[in-house]
């Protein structure tokens, strides 16, 4: 009985894994660097981060917080999407295979 729930159990997982490997598509990246606003006092050695955040229509897809200066990245299917941070937004079209940069500067001076 034990070497039949362990058969079983090599089964079930064999069979979830290619369920989960088959139903990835293609997928495109949304990547850019950020800065935050760099007129902000900060005491000495703190480090500024922002949050980017990705959006299709209203729905969150992704979010990330990176370092002042740093690269972000998402990978997702493709489609329209808008990248958010405290700066606005702004709209991207990704595509199979393909990279769109957005990168965000410090526009506080």
């Amino acid at each position: 009985m034990r070497k039949f729930v362990v058969v079983a159990m090599v089964a079930m997982t064999v069979a979830l894994a290619g369920c989960t490997t088959s139903a990835a598509g293609p997928t495109g990246v949304v990547t850019g660097v950020t800065y935050a606003c760099q007129g902000l006092a900060l005491p000495p050695g703190e480090i500024l981060h922002v949050r980017v955040s990705l959006y299709s229509g209203s729905s969150l897809v992704a979010s990330e917080t990176v370092r002042s200066g740093a690269k972000y990245r998402f990978s997702v299917s493709p489609g329209s999407y808008r990248v958010t941070g405290w700066w606005g937004s702004t709209g991207v079209l990704v595509r199979a295979d393909h990279r769109v940069t957005a990168d965000f500067f410090d526009t506080c001076d």
